[in-house]
């Protein structure tokens, strides 16, 4: 592990993307998962046209996956660093990307009345997320070069501008509590306890964990000690193996 940088995922308008539907409610979580982070930085890209309705997570990151590891972006700060959503109402035509047109005989909701209606709560303007970038290989100039100022996410492809911090990288072996949060199928290594999991759609995330063996000690370079304590405890930890869906390749 060469380079790694901090990304700070700032909302710029209203992002949404259904992380639960709960009744007629359709929820936007306060997390990015990598599995959208990967397109939306540009480090990989999807078929424009898909009739298969296959996820083509795997082959769309096959040259990069070893490369560069993206993490899910997680809020910032207390009460999840959320620091503005907004719950709507709509009633109004299916919100589908095509709609079958039948002719007037053929229809088969000829004469009836079928609104589409129901609420969803998504995150605002202001909003601040957090996601790393492990480079492996990469000198962290060249990392830094490829993250974009901008991205688009959600459904309706909301704004977000996007501010990078440079970290130092070292390495560590044994007990150690997980950092930040990353993918379930991300590291071949499994938690020894202090286990909490987020279920989120398509992949789960272990948000926190406590493992055992080596691991990346992660440290902003500020000029702190890296021998002061307190500097030990801000320090970021994760497994030295993680790498995006590691377990499904």
């Amino acid at each position: 592990m060469e380079s790694a940088l901090e990304v700070t995922i700032r909302t710029q308008g209203e992002i949404w993307f259904a992380s639960r539907e709960l009744g007629r409610l359709a929820d936007t979580e306060s997390y990015f998962l990598n599995t959208a982070l990967y397109y939306a930085f540009g480090l990989a890209s999807g078929r424009y046209i898909d009739r298969s309705f296959n996820p083509t997570y795997l082959d769309d990151t096959a040259e990069i996956a070893q490369t560069v590891y993206v993490s899910p972006a997680a809020p910032i700060g207390r009460g999840e660093g959320t620091a503005n959503r907004i719950t709507s109402t709509y009633n109004t035509n299916t919100d589908d990307y095509a709609t079958v047109n039948y002719s007037a005989e053929k229809d088969p909701d000829a004469g009836k009345n079928l609104p589409t209606f129901g609420r969803r709560r998504v995150l605002g303007h202001g909003n601040a997320l957090r996601c790393l970038l492990l480079g492996r290989g990469i000198p962290t100039d060249e990392l830094a070069n490829s993250v974009p100022g901008y991205i688009r996410l959600g459904k309706k492809r909301g704004k977000a501008k996007l501010a990078i911090e440079r970290l130092n990288v070292d390495s560590d072996s044994g007990e150690f509590s997980l950092g930040h949060p990353i993918g379930v199928y991300d590291s071949d290594r499994m938690p020894t306890g202090n286990l909490i999991t987020k279920r989120m759609r398509p992949t789960p995330l272990i948000v926190q964990a406590t493992y055992e063996g080596e691991h990346v000690v992660l440290r902003r370079t500020d000029g702190a000690n890296e021998h002061n304590e307190e500097d030990r405890e801000d320090a970021i930890r994760l497994p030295s193996d993680v790498e995006f869906l590691k377990m499904k390749r």
